[in-house]
């Protein structure tokens, strides 16, 4: 492969990757992020009508959001720790499967601890996407590529969320609360098998290896971060 090649965007960086195939992984990526919040807001959109018909308070219709994000919190270091090791693409297809089906599981919930359990399990299916995906279209693209790759991928947030709103609303206004549950989630699976067809190049192929690059055991990494004054200040914004 020589500069050539790079430069006149045949090839990206040095993961091998044509230009289209790495478009490719990305729109996949941006796709499911784009769905990924879809299935996380629709709750918030129908949540007085689920309150009404499960009889819940409003603590536990608050609950219902604590696990999401509890289950999300605590599984993404373990997810992020096993798309390390193993098919990246095949992790991320199964959280999709996950994710969807736990949705889709909230339009039949017919109390709080199943639609407790149900939205917990959409943050063990979303924790595995969201630990393994950044990671991924890194090594689709060379670092000076990335600040617009990432801008592209992650406009999937808001645009995801307010639809997330705007369609559980609007399918709760015309078939009832559970269809939105049922409508969002459920197509998701097609999206699970679409996730195996994304490239997975090899674990940081375009990034520069410096010889100074810390190492150690996982502890001994987070020390390391927690020493890094921009990474704690940007993890303090989030």
């Amino acid at each position: 492969m020589t500069d050539t090649s790079i430069r006149s965007g045949s090839i990206t960086g040095r993961s091998g990757l044509t230009r289209r195939a790495a478009a490719y992984g990305l729109t996949v990526m941006t796709l499911l992020n784009f769905v990924n919040y879809i299935d996380r807001y629709v709750l918030p959109a129908v949540g007085p009508r689920v309150q009404e018909a499960l009889e819940l308070s409003d603590a536990q219709l608050g609950f219902l959001g604590s696990a999401f994000l509890f289950a999300y919190m605590v599984l993404s270091p373990l997810f992020g720790r096993l798309g390390d090791r193993m098919s990246r693409t095949r992790l991320m297809a199964i959280g999709v499967a996950i994710w969807s089906l736990a949705t889709a599981a909230g339009g039949i919930a017919r109390n709080f601890v199943q639609m407790l359990c149900a939205r917990g399990a959409v943050g063990v299916g979303e924790a595995s996407y969201a630990a393994i995906s950044p990671a991924l279209i890194s090594d689709y693209y060379p670092p000076e590529r990335r600040g617009r790759v990432f801008a592209v991928f992650y406009l999937a947030i808001p645009v995801g969320s307010a639809v997330g709103y705007l369609l559980g609303g609007f399918l709760e206004h015309q078939f009832g609360w559970r269809a939105a549950f049922l409508a969002v989630g459920l197509p998701g699976l097609l999206l699970a098998a679409l996730a195996l067809t994304a490239p997975d190049p090899p674990r940081g192929i375009n990034d520069v290896v410096r010889d100074e690059a810390p190492s150690g055991t996982y502890l001994q990494t987070l020390a390391a971060l927690a020493r890094n004054r921009a990474y704690v200040v940007a993890v303090a914004g989030s």
